[in-house]
């Protein structure tokens, strides 16, 4: 008897184990189009914002804070509509980042240019390591 008792613990583990990895496998899901460009123009425009705030090219800072608000409003809106509060929460923040630097640019502000940068550009990580999931064929799949 003890010998079945201890097949069934194993077998009831097994089906735990199966089950958990089916769950982890359906909870990914390929990102929208327009989720994937909002993604690449943050990318790109964090590149060029490092670019321009060492050349202090204020108007090309300008210029890219304005993709990054239209990109993070898509992500904001994308993170609502999935009723995701911590996702919501970063986006907002990547929002109002994007927000301070263009205000920061126009006004030539150099410090606050510097500051806001760093805070635009540090606001994708935790989100990217809370919903973004590197697959094998190296994509990245929402999770």
């Amino acid at each position: 008897m003890r010998l079945t008792g201890m097949a069934v613990a194993v077998w009831v583990a097994a089906l735990a184990m199966t089950a958990a990895q089916t769950t982890a496998q359906q909870t990914t899901e390929k990102p929208s189009a327009a989720y994937q460009k909002a993604m690449k123009d943050v990318n790109a425009a964090n590149m060029s914002v490092r670019a321009a705030v060492t050349a202090k090219d204020y108007d090309a800072i300008t210029k890219d804070a304005a993709t990054l608000k239209a990109a993070f409003q898509v992500t904001l809106d994308f993170w609502t509509a999935k009723k995701a509060d911590d996702a919501i929460g970063f986006a907002k923040n990547a929002l109002k980042a994007a927000t301070d630097l263009e205000t920061a640019a126009k006004a030539k502000d150099e410090a606050e240019v510097t500051a806001t940068a760093r805070a635009v550009a540090g606001s994708c990580q935790g989100c990217h390591m809370a919903h973004r999931q590197r697959m094998p064929d190296g994509t990245y799949e929402i999770k």
